[in-house]
């Protein structure tokens, strides 16, 4: 069974080993194979304290469980662009759990807490160019793409991102509560 909670101090190691796997999976090509061998696991722990430590009040996040198990999380700043509204800033799911509907829940879980709090907000986030799959997921949810621009990558090098958006949460929260079409 699915079960989404508040992210809370006590996981982070569960964020940081998802946010690891995670990029080595979808990200492997894009950033460089130096920067996903090294040590990303301690990388990504280092993010996330210093994030849960001085980011809640202006942001929050769920963590999707599967019967206990962790398997993917979402990371969301409202209010951070006053056009597109709240930033989904992560949405990450483990490998071998995709296309389980686990990413449409946790956006679902997002919208939800939107317009529950900010219901006047729209939600945009960034996606590399070349992360063709999730390209396809955000575009079959009807997101809109309205930016491309060049980003320094971690690791080093650059690449191509787009900003993708929805200005109506609701009408997001439809599309994911939509049957999904193969």
């Amino acid at each position: 069974m699915l079960s989404l909670q508040a992210i809370g101090p006590a996981d982070l190691p569960h964020l940081a080993a998802l946010h690891a796997a995670s990029w080595r999976s979808a990200y492997r090509g894009i950033l460089r194979d130096e920067f996903l061998d090294a040590d990303l696991l301690g990388n990504r722990l280092a993010l996330w304290e210093k994030r849960l430590a001085t980011d809640p009040a202006n942001s929050f996040g769920l963590l999707a469980r599967q019967d206990g198990v962790p398997v993917g999380f979402a990371y969301a700043y409202p209010g951070a662009d006053a056009v597109l509204g709240c930033l989904l800033d992560n949405l990450h799911v483990l490998p071998a759990m995709k296309g389980r509907g686990i990413g449409r829940a946790l956006m679902a879980g997002v919208c939800r807490h939107l317009i529950g709090h900010a219901p006047e907000q729209g939600l945009h986030l960034c996606v590399f160019e070349a992360n063709q799959a999730a390209r396809g997921f955000y575009e079959a949810l009807q997101g809109e793409p309205v930016e491309r621009q060049r980003v320094e990558l971690r690791g080093g090098g650059t690449a191509a991102e787009w900003t993708y958006a929805w200005s109506s949460v609701p009408a997001l929260l439809a599309a994911l509560a939509a049957p999904v079409t193969p």
